[in-house]
């Protein structure tokens, strides 16, 4: 009787947990073996959980402006990437390179960015060892 106590329990835990790991579907939203680079002015850095967002304006050839979006990590691992809560202010100028959306729209997780300056900031994160994490994107 023990026995089936814990099997229950343990099946009850999986079952409950399952959904956790469905969150990061960036394989299902965003094209991961494509990379698009794009220059653009930032207009607003999300500095909150659960993930950052850069917010950028890109003008294409014909003079129109589309207003784009990238995805990160959380605050705690993007600190770890060098990022901070004033990486960015709004009228930067940036160079993004990133997994375009699937759906055409705008979006793109972010690989990298870099900076007016030249600096490069892995838009990956970092693990707690210091090691690169890939694992989300």
């Amino acid at each position: 009787m023990r026995f089936v106590g814990y099997v229950v329990v343990i099946l009850g835990l999986l079952i409950v947990s399952a959904p956790l790991t469905a969150h990061h579907g960036t394989g299902v939203a965003y094209e991961v073996d494509k990379l698009v680079t794009l220059k653009g002015t930032v207009t607003d850095w999300l500095w909150s959980n659960p993930h950052c967002g850069l917010l950028f304006d890109v003008t294409d050839d014909k003079g129109n402006v589309v207003h784009w979006g990238a995805e990160l990590g959380n605050p705690h691992q993007m600190s770890g990437a060098g990022f901070a809560r004033d990486s960015f202010k709004p009228g930067d100028k940036i160079t993004a390179t990133g997994h375009p959306s699937k759906s055409g729209a705008p979006r793109m997780t972010l690989d990298h960015v870099v900076l007016s300056n030249g600096k490069v900031l892995s838009g990956k994160g970092v693990k707690g060892n210091g090691e690169r994490d890939d694992s989300s994107y």
